[in-house]
This record gives C-alpha cells, structure tokens and sequence, in this order.
C-alpha cells in the first residue's frame, strides 16, 4: 500500500472571509489627566507611562452582554446579514459577566437568538483570546460545520485595576469588538492563509489576577485584597515576547509561503506604547503599515485586535484583496496570529 505524502503546511489555507466588522463603544471617557488628578500623580504620568490619552470604561448600567451585543449587530449591518444568519456566536472575553451560564448565552438572549437558533460558548484566552475564537471560527467554517459565524471580544477591565499601579492603572481600557464570518465563495481571493498559535507556560507569573476564581475567593479568601487586582510585569512581558517573537514570525510565514512585504497592514494588540514601538523598529514592519489606536482606546485586552481591525476597515487602510496580519501575545506567555487576504 502506498503512503499518501503529508500535506504541506504551506497548504493550509482556508476559503473564509471576513463579512463585515462592528465594535461597541462605552459611555465614559476617562482622559490620562483625569486619572493624574484623581490618583495624586504628576501631570502627564498616566500618559507618558502607557502612551494613552484617553480610554472609555464603562458606565453603571453598561454589561459586557450588551456590549457584544452592539458590536455583532454592528458587524451584521456591514455584512448585510441578521441575527438569524448566525449559525454560532463565539465570544472572547477574560472575566466573564458571571461566571454561569457563559457570556454567549447572555449575548444571544440580547440577540434575539432564542429557541435553540444558533450555538454559543466563551474563548478565554486572556489578550489572545479574539485571535484564538477567530482560529477556532474559522476551522469550523472551513470544515462545514458552521456557514456564518460571530466572533466577538468583549472586555471590562477597569473593574479589575490596582490605581495604585500606574503601569495598569493607566493603560487599560473598556469594549467590545466582533466579526462576522463566513465562507469564500470561489474566486473570491477572500481566505486565511495562516494560523499560529504557541505558549511558554514558563512566563505565567508575568500577568495575573490570581483570586476570584476556584483558589482564591469569597469562601477562600486570599491572603491580601489585592489578588482580586489585575498585576503585570511590563518590562518582563516585552523581553520575553521579544525573544520569542522573530522565530514565530518567520514560522509563520514559511507556513504561508509568504514573507513581511506580502503583508499590506499589520493589526496587532494594542499591548503598550513601548510593544508597538518594538513592532515598528525591531520586527521591520513599516511603521504606515502598523494599526495603532493605542492613544485613543487603550489596551482593551483581547477587544484590541478587533477593535484596530475594524479601524482599518473603515477608514480604508485595509481593502478587499490585501493581505493582514492580526498578531497579539498574551498571558501565558502566548502568541498568536492570523494572517489573512481581506
């Protein structure tokens, strides 16, 4: 018998293409000089530390269901679809609005999408975790399982801030971001070429929120308050992504049978002024290329990619026909990236 040969990674490519994008903003913009103010800081810390002018967090009456919510119809207005195209609606998110049942079924009650319409389950990936949905989406739409899907992120991070931490304090902000997806039709040149994903358990201790889950909780309580408080090491995270980061690329792209000038806009999570900095001047993507809205949005966790995604669509910078690369890292430490022909 006659063995038939591997197949090649640089055949993994799949024919789906991204609908229409939408993103929810939240109510309350809260500027870097405010938080000087309202922490005692000096003038100009909050931004010279993070790179962020302003963020928007959310108000009292904002959820995180509702805020997916207005992004996946945003997406279904710019896909000229409804809610009842959706065969699955999978969302992102680190801190879910409760933890049962899953965020995404909160989302499709918002939805509409009752009576057993369409399938929905959570992704939490930490940073990573639209990029991750967005892989797990875009197999299931290959394979035929799923003919339109909804990827949504969803974040409320400023309910988890140490202030005392000017490193956290100032660099995060609240949203929610989503895609819809769905097949290529032939002859489209719409298609994932690649997908990358690896972690290095050996940074876990670089970010963490280490109580509110099964060790540490309101029946066991951690030993300081604080656990319940989002930590980071900055200056770790970046050192060790750095190190990590050339060879995955270029993994990434032998995978592709591509290379960096293929790519037309890079899209990566908006992890700090200093990540994006080293994206531009260490990585060798040309700085016209890179999608920053740091100073705008703040870090939104793993509503960034999306978030910048959808920037790119809309203000033109990312067209039918160019290629993509959406790159993120994550806790863990994680990497991750989708390269995809718009």
């Amino acid at each position: 018998m006659t063995e038939r040969p591997a197949p090649s990674d640089r055949d993994r490519s799949y024919p789906v293409r991204i609908l229409g994008t939408g993103v929810h903003e939240p109510s309350v913009v809260v500027t870097s000089a405010e938080l000087d103010r309202q922490h005692g800081r000096v003038p100009g810390t909050s931004r010279a530390r993070s790179g962020v002018a302003q963020r928007r967090w959310v108000g009292p009456t904002e959820t995180s269901s509702q805020m997916a919510a207005g992004a996946v119809r945003g997406a279904l207005v710019a896909a000229a679809r409804s809610p009842a195209d959706l065969d699955a609606v999978i969302v992102a998110t680190v801190l879910p609005e409760q933890p049962m049942p899953t965020t995404a079924v909160l989302v499709l009650r918002e939805l509409g999408l009752v009576g057993g319409r369409a399938e929905g389950f959570d992704v939490n990936a930490s940073c990573l975790g639209f990029l991750t949905a967005l892989q797990l989406a875009t197999l299931g739409v290959a394979a035929g399982r799923w003919d339109r899907v909804a990827v949504v992120a969803t974040e409320v991070a400023s309910k988890g801030l140490n202030h005392a931490a000017v490193e956290v304090s100032a660099l995060f902000g609240d949203g929610a971001a989503a895609v819809v997806i769905g097949r290529a039709e032939p002859g489209e040149r719409s298609a994932v070429r690649s997908l990358r994903f690896a972690t290095w358990p050996e940074g876990s201790g670089l970010c963490r929120l280490d109580a509110g889950g099964t060790r540490w909780n309101a029946v066991t309580p951690p030993p300081d308050p604080s656990a319940y408080l989002f930590a980071m090491d900055g200056r770790g995270v970046l050192q060790h992504a750095a190190a990590q980061l050339p060879g995955f690329l270029a993994a990434l792209f032998d995978q592709a049978g591509l290379t960096r000038d293929d790519v037309d806009v890079v899209i990566p999570h908006q992890a700090s002024g200093v990540g994006l900095r080293y994206l531009r001047e260490k990585l060798g993507f040309p700085a016209g290329r890179v999608v920053d809205i740091l100073a705008d949005h703040g870090n939104q966790v793993s509503a960034s990619v999306p978030t910048a995604l959808h920037a790119a669509v809309t203000t033109g910078r990312l067209a039918r026909g160019d290629t993509a690369l959406l790159l993120g890292t994550g806790a863990g430490l994680t990497i991750g990236a989708v390269l995809l022909t718009y």
